[in-house]
């Protein structure tokens, strides 16, 4: 039977009495117990509208338990309850307790995970249990979620959707900060990106538009291409780039000095899928980070663009490259035409997007013909 999630008169009863109980002159008054009886009552009520309701206000029910007292008992009506959107409920209370109780609520969790029915990352029950589980692993280091978080990484196209709400709900622990939590989060991404790129190269035979795949490869396959993208995506966004780009945010300047040193190779093993939406995220990035070591990105870039032409083709990665081209041979001349490994790097994107017919690298092709001798 369908659960119909609209107002009724005993959930906002007790959503009223919830009001009531959140007011101290109430909470102190002689109707307190009777209102925290009828309340705590709701939170084992045979609807589950009813349910869902009282468990938002499950917290402010056990106030007056200590934090381990207060998960085991959150932990308790979790498990007993069967209807995904009321759990979802009480896992968002019990993220309200990591700071105070993380290792109980870690258990909580493990044993919630131990039920037959995983839940599907791409729904809100799924996302709220990942998400608590992330901040778990990368602030408290509680060891279930810290090998789930891990296995999930090292085995990224496997669990593409686990994989990808963990590098989005954590990039805030990416940019400058807690120096040991943000080397946690760049080792979740170096897993996740290497794993990834692993896949994507094991059998090159099953990338062509011909090969004939299992129900298994296809997931993989683009589990690998979802992951590769979604981390590129994270280190872009975390950088400043975009915010440099569109919301006239500051240039890369020395506090990004670490994250470039750790973003650089993830962003290297994201762009071996050769996908263009994917490789944008990688040059962009590379190119704002530029600034701390021109050498290093210009080369860098090089190497995502490999010259397979998907991304050279489009008119998107010309008009982020080529203008970088120019800054290189106006402010970075020595690096672009004299320095050996840096020449070789210009001269292959200056071939590349003019072999694609970008008539801006064209003009630079010939006014620099000596970058080809």
């Amino acid at each position: 039977m369908a659960v119909v999630w609209g107002p009724g008169m005993r959930d906002m009863a007790v959503g009223g009495l919830i009001h009531l109980l959140n007011r101290p002159a109430w909470r102190e008054s002689d109707h307190g117990p009777d209102i925290h009886r009828i309340v705590n009552n709701a939170l084992h009520d045979d609807s589950e509208v009813v349910r869902m309701v009282a468990a938002r206000a499950a917290r402010l029910v056990l106030a007056d338990s200590t934090p381990p007292q207060r998960v085991r008992a959150l932990g308790g009506l979790l498990l007993a309850e069967t209807n995904t959107t009321v759990q979802t409920v009480l896992i968002c209370r019990l993220a309200e307790e990591l700071g105070s109780a993380p290792t109980e609520v870690d258990a909580v969790l493990e044993r919630f995970a131990s039920r037959d029915d995983r839940p599907d990352a791409t729904s809100e029950l799924g996302r709220a249990y990942v998400s608590t589980l992330s901040f778990l692993a990368v602030d408290q280091q509680t060891p279930f979620a810290t090998r789930t978080i891990e296995t999930w990484m090292r085995t990224a196209p496997t669990f593409a959707d686990e994989a990808q709400f963990v590098a989005q709900c954590t990039r805030e622990y990416l940019t400058p900060g807690e120096e040991s939590t943000q080397s946690r989060v760049f080792k979740l991404l170096t897993q996740a990106a290497d794993s990834a790129a692993e896949r994507w190269g094991r059998h090159p035979e099953q990338l062509l538009a011909t090969a004939e795949l299992s129900e298994d490869e296809r997931s993989e396959l683009q589990g690998a291409a979802k992951i590769a993208d979604t981390v590129a995506q994270q280190l872009f966004f975390a950088s400043g780039a975009f915010q440099h780009q569109h919301k006239q945010g500051p240039p890369a300047g020395p506090n990004l000095t670490n994250f470039a040193d750790l973003a650089f190779p993830i962003l290297a093993r994201c762009a071996v899928t050769w996908i263009p939406h994917s490789v944008h995220y990688v040059v962009e990035t590379m190119k704002f980070l530029a600034p701390l070591d021109e050498k290093r990105a210009l080369i860098a870039i090089s190497d995502a663009i490999n010259g397979n032409g998907a991304y050279a083709q489009d008119r998107i990665a010309s008009d982020a490259v080529v203008p970088h081209l120019t800054h290189l041979l106006t402010h970075h001349r020595p690096l672009a035409l004299h320095d050996h490994d840096g020449a070789a790097a210009f001269q292959h994107l200056l071939a590349t997007f003019a072999a694609a017919g970008n008539e801006d690298a064209l003009v630079l092709a010939y006014t620099f013909a000596d970058v080809f001798r």
